[in-house]
C-alpha cells in the first residue's frame, strides 16, 4: 500500500498535469498543491518525469479495475438498445470521474504516455462490438462519437464552463446513437 505522502503528491501531480500539460506544469506547483515540499517530492520521485509516469501508472490501474467491472456489468445486458443506452451512461460517468487521466491521456505528446494506456479506445470498441450486432453500425466509429462527446461535456467543466444540462446533453445524445442500431 502506497504511503499517504506519496498518495497525496500523486494525487496533485495528476491535476496540475492535467491543467497546466507536462512541459508547464512545475514541480513547486505540484509541491504546493500537494501540502508539501519540493525536496519531499524529489525524495519520493527524484524527477518531474518518474512523478509524471508514476502518476499515469497509478491511475491508469485503477481505471483498468474500474474498467472491468463496468464491462462484467455491461455484459449482463443481451438487448442490443438497452446495452448501448447504459454503456453510455456508465461511460460518462466513467469519464467524469477520471477526466484528468482522460484529460492527460488526450493533450499529452506520445513520448510521455505509454503506449499501452493509448489503448483503451481500442479495448472499448472491441467490447462493444461484441455485444452490439455489428451488421446494422460501424461499431469503432459509435465508440469514438461517444468517448468524443463526453469527453466534450467533460471539458468544458473542468475548464469551469458549467455542467448546465448535462445529464440532459447525455441523455439527447444516448437517443442520437441509438439511432444508429437501426
Amino acid at each position: 500500500m502506497m504511503d499517504e505522502t506519496k498518495t497525496k503528491i500523486l494525487d496533485a501531480a495528476l491535476n496540475i498535469f492535467a491543467k497546466e500539460g507536462y512541459n508547464s506544469a512545475t514541480t513547486r506547483s505540484i509541491a504546493s498543491k500537494s501540502g508539501f515540499s519540493e525536496i519531499t517530492l524529489f525524495r519520493k520521485f527524484e524527477t518531474k518525469e518518474n512523478l509524471f509516469k508514476e502518476a499515469m501508472s497509478v491511475n491508469y490501474e485503477k481505471l483498468q479495475a474500474k474498467c472491468i467491472t463496468l464491462m462484467e456489468d455491461l455484459e449482463k445486458i443481451d438487448n442490443p438498445e438497452q446495452f448501448l443506452r447504459e454503456y453510455i451512461k456508465r461511460m460518462a460517468v466513467f469519464y467524469r470521474e477520471n477526466f484528468e487521466f482522460f484529460n492527460i491521456l488526450v493533450t499529452e505528446d506520445n513520448v510521455h504516455i505509454d503506449s499501452e494506456m493509448g489503448d483503451f479506445g481500442d479495448l472499448m470498441s472491441q467490447f462493444v462490438s461484441e455485444n452490439i450486432d455489428n451488421s446494422c453500425c460501424e461499431v469503432t466509429s459509435i465508440v469514438l462519437a461517444i468517448n468524443t462527446f463526453i469527453y466534450t461535456l467533460n471539458l468544458d467543466i473542468f475548464h469551469g464552463i458549467g455542467d448546465d444540462g448535462y445529464e440532459d446533453k447525455i441523455e439527447q445524445f444516448t437517443n442520437n446513437m441509438v439511432k444508429c442500431l437501426y
